[in-house]
């Protein structure tokens, strides 16, 4: 590891024309009852300029690297009075700070969980009046879910199931009622196109003709600037041969815009489309597009390399009994998933909301949180949400989308927008709800939200196809909970030829990380000069030769990765050495497939440490 990682600053130092030691700022917050106040705000300004943006830990913690200079640090944390004071970085320095309660704010949060408590004891009596008892056997316990209890099952694991030693080993932890155990599954219908486009004319077809939805007639348009860098946020509108916008779209953090000629089942073909492009005031043309089937339609634009560092990340979450688990795992699990990522970016702005649902003729039909660069804010108002009422199966989904998107605070300039959608039911069908859901769709792709469907049990076959259908429409990718934790109800098995199981926070981490990486403005490092990096084997002894492969390479997305021993860790980094994603425990001669289509073209570096040797190889990615 120690190689390693003195491989990748190796990297990074090549890429800089000059460099200044960095020097650590370094302290702790907590409450003037000396309560550490975890994942609370440190922002850091030189002038107006924001240089650094980190959470404390959960300990209070923080440690951020600055280089010489005069700084104004801000903290703060909901239900406390923000303190802004001025550091002098000359060495490694150290600033604690102790906050003021806000007695208001205090005294109010005091009154609301009274009121929660109140009718949390009215809802557990009801509970124990209905409730079964618990069935437990040797192989399967399963806990009758009745008014928001929750439903737990142990299902024994099928043949082709693969969990990581790792992943396994912290599942035990699931009976005890820890955090950090709820897995996972991610399908990406962008980088399966062939499988998804048979699938919905076979197995998922009868769900079209539900829904009367069904995103066909794909258009990508990717876009960079003179210098091969992604350009992002642009607005691209698909325009037919008449001049009529039939999609509107923006850039993703790959210069990608994912456009359709129609969202509506048996909508007639189109054809001779062209494309619009607006950037920075500007406008540009594509003449004339090729389908997808044909081809990526890519386009080189005169622009500078300005890259926002802005990330919106709205939570809509279905609110009804049935998803106790899931809001249970916001309360403890978004912390750390925000925590994790943020660190990772200090230099961007990351700003949260939610909007919590239910249905018509309930306790509320929606309610939210606007966008706040405060985590300690979106956190404590989860913490006051809990989850009640239902009865029927659908739910108000395209009331709460419809609110997310049009009436929260989204940033006019972001490099991400990115929408959770953690639900375990559908909305109502009826022909006004399906013409409300074909516009909300259209709404948040021409503002760039990407929607990020997460399913929890109860979620049937319908469902399925809606919610990825949705993802495609937005450019985003489709997320559901799986039986492996055995902690909720039966989650059903998505129409796919294979996924991998993770736990729930490193799957988020890794979408948010790969919706808001970006590299550098500054020229890339030469292939040549990473050439003294790259371990050469050729010499090893013959018993202790390592074989590796990577292929295909050249790739345009897909890259497998086969080595002979088992590895607990292998890096995907840019060429400035940033770790882009992390792949644990995998196995020997088993092969490990990722997408890498969700990047800008260039050069990337595989790499690992075995036995005190860094190796590495060069992929392209085109």
């Amino acid at each position: 590891m120690i190689k390693l990682f003195t491989f990748l600053l190796a990297i990074s130092c090549s890429v800089l024309l000059s460099s200044s030691i960095a020097q650590s700022l370094r302290g702790n917050m907590r409450s003037e009852t000396e309560s550490a106040l975890g994942y609370g705000n440190v922002n850091i300004y030189k002038g107006e300029e924001k240089v650094a943006s980190v959470l404390t830990d959960a300990d209070g913690n923080f440690d951020v690297k600055l280089d010489t200079g005069l700084y104004r640090v801000e903290v703060e944390y909901v239900g406390y009075e923000p303190i802004i004071d001025e550091v002098n970085v000359l060495d490694d320095a150290k600033a604690d700070f102790k906050l003021k309660a806000d007695k208001d704010y205090m005294a109010q949060k005091a009154k609301r969980k009274i009121a929660k408590e109140e009718a949390y004891s009215e809802d557990r009596e009801r509970m124990l009046m209905f409730s079964d008892a618990v069935e437990v056997s040797e192989s399967k316990r399963t806990e009758t879910r009745v008014m928001g209890s929750t439903h737990l099952k142990e299902a024994p694991m099928t043949e082709g199931d693969f969990l990581p030693v790792e992943l396994s080993d912290r599942l035990g932890s699931a009976q005890e009622g820890k955090s950090g155990v709820l897995t996972a599954g991610e399908i990406n219908d962008f980088s399966k196109w062939e499988m998804w486009s048979d699938i919905v004319t076979d197995k998922l077809s009868e769900y079209q003709a539900f829904w009367k939805i069904e995103p066909k007639y794909r258009y990508t348009v990717q876009l960079t600037n003179q210098d091969q860098l992604p350009v992002v946020d642009a607005t691209v509108q698909l325009i037919d041969e008449g001049g009529a916008v039939l999609y509107q779209s923006r850039t993703d953090n790959t210069g990608k815009a994912e456009l359709w000629g129609s969202l509506t089942l048996g909508a007639p073909e189109v054809g001779n489309c062209s494309a619009q492009i607006y950037h920075e005031g500007k406008e540009f043309h594509i003449r004339k597009l090729v389908p997808f089937k044909e081809g990526i339609n890519r386009k080189s634009i005169n622009v500078n390399c300005e890259q926002s560092k802005v990330v919106d990340i709205a939570f809509v979450v279905d609110a009804t009994g049935s998803m106790s688990d899931e809001i249970n795992f916001l309360r403890k699990e978004l912390n750390d998933v925000i925590f994790k990522t943020k660190n990772a970016n200090p230099e961007l702005t990351f700003n949260f909301a939610n909007t919590f649902y239910r249905d018509q003729n309930e306790e509320y039909l929606t309610k939210h949180q606007d966008f706040s660069d405060v985590l300690s804010k979106s956190i404590d108002f989860i913490s006051e949400q809990n989850a009640r009422g239902g009865g029927d199966y659908e739910e108000a989904v395209e009331v709460a989308l419809d609110e997310a998107i049009n009436d929260l605070n989204w940033s006019d300039d972001a490099r991400s927008r990115i929408l959770f959608l953690i639900l375990d039911a559908p909305p109502h069908n009826s022909p006004e709800i399906l013409t409300k859901l074909d516009a909300i769709m259209r709404q948040a792709a021409a503002q760039g939200i990407r929607i990020i469907p997460l399913v929890a049990s109860g979620i049937n076959k319908d469902a399925e196809y809606l919610l990825r259908s949705m993802a495609l429409a937005t450019n985003g990718t489709y997320a559901f909970l799986t039986d492996h934790s055995g902690i909720g109800g039966s989650h059903i098995e998505p129409t796919t030829d294979e996924y991998e199981v993770e736990l729930l926070n490193d799957l988020m981490i890794r979408l948010i990380s790969s919706y808001i990486y970006l590299p550098d403005c500054s020229d890339p490092v030469n292939e040549d000069d990473l050439e003294e990096y790259v371990h050469d084997d050729s010499n090893d002894d013959k018993e202790d030769k390592l074989e590796w492969t990577i292929w295909p390479n050249p790739t345009s997305g897909i890259v497998n990765i086969k080595i002979d021993r088992d590895m607990e860790e292998v890096f995907l980094t840019d060429l400035s050495g940033k770790i882009m994603e992390r792949y644990t425990d995998l196995r020997k001669n088993r092969a490990l497939k990722r997408d890498l289509s969700q990047y800008a073209r260039g050069l990337y570096l595989i790499t690992f440490t075995y036995k005190e040797k860094v190796y590495t190889k060069k992929v392209v990615l085109q």
